[in-house]
């Protein structure tokens, strides 16, 4: 049973999210996450529930692409609950004619199965060097 929960969890860490980043599609953003969330990000304020962080993730994106390449390295399950920790290379291409630059994040995902599905209950990342 567990196997195929951390398939999910995978799937969501490198998979689903990357997607909705690159795509940068709000509202799969949004759907990946449960209504007391609560989004940890570097450099700006925390973001909690599901209009809060997609609000946060607008404005991520406002002035620049992001192409992640996410990689899980650890994951547990617990029940309906799970963790992921694993580590994100982005390449970041700002909208202002920039040159593309590249940005190494660590990741650490509390996950929680509602409904048969795996969604990020708490989400902290931090920016690592290259």
């Amino acid at each position: 049973m567990y196997s195929h929960d951390k398939d999910e969890i995978r799937r969501v860490f490198e998979e689903t999210y990357a997607d909705n980043v690159r795509s940068r599609d709000l509202i799969g953003y949004g759907e990946m996450y449960t209504e007391e969330a609560l989004w940890m990000a570097p450099d700006v304020d925390d973001r909690c529930g599901i209009e809060d962080i997609m609000q946060g993730f607008a404005e991520s994106i406002d002035n620049k692409d992001i192409d992640p390449v996410f990689t899980a390295e650890e994951i547990e399950v617990m029940g309906d609950f799970g963790y992921v920790v694993g580590v994100s290379m982005a390449t970041i291409y700002p909208h202002d004619g920039n040159p593309p630059k590249q940005a190494k994040f660590r990741a650490l995902w509390l996950m929680k199965k509602e409904a048969g599905t795996w969604k990020i209950d708490r989400q902290i990342w931090n920016k690592k060097p290259l």
